[in-house]
């Protein structure tokens, strides 16, 4: 049973964040999410009415089984479910792989360098400053890709907006449920790496 009190709970949270800033990055990953879920919930739906389907059970007995339209169960069975070039995984300069590098097997996938270090707003994110290696290949988009993009440099020199997935975007980023276990690991991490550069950004003269 979904506990429609946790999604409340976690908007209820990006209202509050007191910096436009922050409120607004983190409302784009709580939409990030839903829309994963959205995709996620439509296969479920498309599986579903296929899985009754049958040659004695046809649209129209499923349409009167589950109360629908015949045209509505004939769309819902026909969601399309499209594969996309997509970013699935990144290597930090630890050596360190984050997101689902094992999610295609080898010789479905290429790597290649960002082409630029990650340079986010706020340098205090944990790879923030790094080129990292990118993992790539065809991905299904329900649920596992995010419109943002990663630049990977080609085995021309050549720029490559790829789409990343959302474990990608949550590395990078940050996973977008404020209070989970993931969430305070990531944050746990850019806390540390901002304690690390306030040396930096003291007296270089040291004075």
């Amino acid at each position: 049973m979904i506990d429609r009190e946790l999604l409340a709970q976690a908007v209820a949270e990006v209202r509050a964040i007191p910096g436009p800033r922050e409120r607004l990055d983190e409302a784009n990953r709580l939409d990030s999410a839903l829309a994963s879920a959205r995709a996620d919930v439509a296969k479920i739906r498309r599986d579903t009415v296929n899985s009754i389907r049958n040659p004695a059970t046809g649209y129209g007995k499923i349409a009167q089984m589950l109360g629908l339209s015949k045209a509505r169960v004939q769309q819902i069975a026909r969601e399309p479910g499209q594969p996309v070039l997509a970013a699935y995984a990144i290597r930090d300069e630890n050596g360190q792989w984050h997101g689902e590098p094992d999610l295609l097997p080898p010789g479905r996938y290429r790597e290649a360098p960002s082409f630029i270090a990650f340079t986010p707003a706020d340098e205090n994110l944990p790879l923030a400053g790094q080129v990292l290696t990118v993992r790539y290949g065809e991905v299904a988009e329900e649920g596992k890709v995010s419109y943002y993009t990663v630049q990977i440099r080609r085995d021309d020199s050549g720029p490559l907006n790829l789409r990343m997935s959302y474990p990608v975007q949550d590395a990078l980023f940050g996973p977008p449920y404020l209070g989970s276990s993931e969430r305070q690991r990531w944050e746990a991490a850019r806390d540390q790496r901002r304690r690390r550069r306030e040396p930096a950004r003291s007296d270089p003269a040291g004075q």
